[in-house]
């Protein structure tokens, strides 16, 4: 008996000691995430603007009834759906397509996936900077190539049928790496039993890929769909210091009219309340993708 009454509080003493160590953690957790993200909640349902000497004023829904009716609104969310579409698909197929070559590599396979992670590494305004000077009309690199084709020059980022196209150029060089490593591991990962046993029942290697390569990333795939949704639905740099939202409104992402919203008219709520149903949408679709990738291979759409 005193056996175990002295293993329950040796027991009770661990968890005590457990708690002690996890409540400065979780303390700081509170401190940095929670009650910043509990406060921009309560600041949506707020008027409050920099610009006015009025204190902040509680008005329920109205900023979120206001974004609804706004067409700016919708024209950046027009915006970023296209931009986050055209990146995942693109870098999506480049990606695998890539994955796959390196995996058939038989040499230098980590050599060339440190060196294809190069773009991903650098800092989103060092890129933009990069392409600034690549899209330059008068001065810039494809330009001076266009015309020693005597092609047309290209104002890449002063027209709003080209603005976009280039941004996701952009995009793609530099997060295609980051979707390459994250398949390229996937498919290391992979049991090469049953890629053998496929090739021994005459399976081609198309047949190999797509009936037993793609249902075992779909994981993998759901993942790095989601990670890159995220970016592209909180894309600013980029655009911040290539185009401006421009021409117009063409290039305007959610996170730009937001950045908007917030430091040039100062309007602190509505820009608060556009944060939190985006935050809503990526929360929505990333558990849509995370629901479609874990459904069985052999169930119907």
């Amino acid at each position: 008996m005193a056996t175990v009454v002295g293993r329950r509080q040796a027991s009770g003493g661990g968890r005590r000691f457990a708690l002690l160590t996890v409540a400065p953690a979780t303390l700081l957790l509170i401190g940095i995430s929670i009650f910043p993200l509990l406060y921009a909640l309560r600041l949506s349902f707020m008027q409050d603007s920099l610009l006015s000497v009025a204190p902040p004023r509680f008005i329920g829904l109205a900023n979120y009834d206001h974004l609804f009716h706004d067409s700016l609104f919708w024209t950046s969310l027009g915006v970023t759906v296209v931009f986050a579409l055209s990146v995942i698909t693109i870098q999506l197929v480049a990606g695998l397509a890539i994955a796959l070559a390196l995996d058939r590599l038989p040499r230098y396979q980590q050599v060339i996936a440190t060196i294809l992670l190069i773009p991903s590494i650098l800092s989103p305004s060092v890129v933009s900077f990069q392409w600034r000077q690549l899209f330059d009309y008068y001065s810039g690199p494809l330009n001076y190539f266009l015309g020693l084709l005597h092609l047309p020059l290209q104002g890449w980022t002063a027209s709003p049928r080209g603005a976009l196209p280039a941004l996701v150029l952009v995009d793609f060089w530099e997060w295609t790496p980051f979707m390459v490593l994250l398949i390229f591991a996937g498919i290391k990962s992979l049991p090469r039993s049953v890629f053998e046993a496929a090739r021994v029942d005459g399976s081609s290697g198309w047949q190999v890929i797509i009936f037993q390569v793609l249902p075992l990333l779909r994981r993998v795939i759901a993942i790095a769909v989601i990670l890159r949704l995220i970016s592209a639905f909180k894309v600013f740099d980029i655009i911040y210091t290539l185009t401006a939202g421009g021409p117009g409104t063409s290039t305007e992402s959610l996170a730009f009219y937001t950045y908007v919203q917030g430091f040039r008219y100062f309007d602190l709520g509505y820009s608060t309340a556009m944060a939190f149903v985006t935050l809503i949408m990526i929360t929505v679709l990333a558990r849509l993708i995370l629901g479609f990738m874990e459904r069985p291979v052999g169930r119907a759409a």
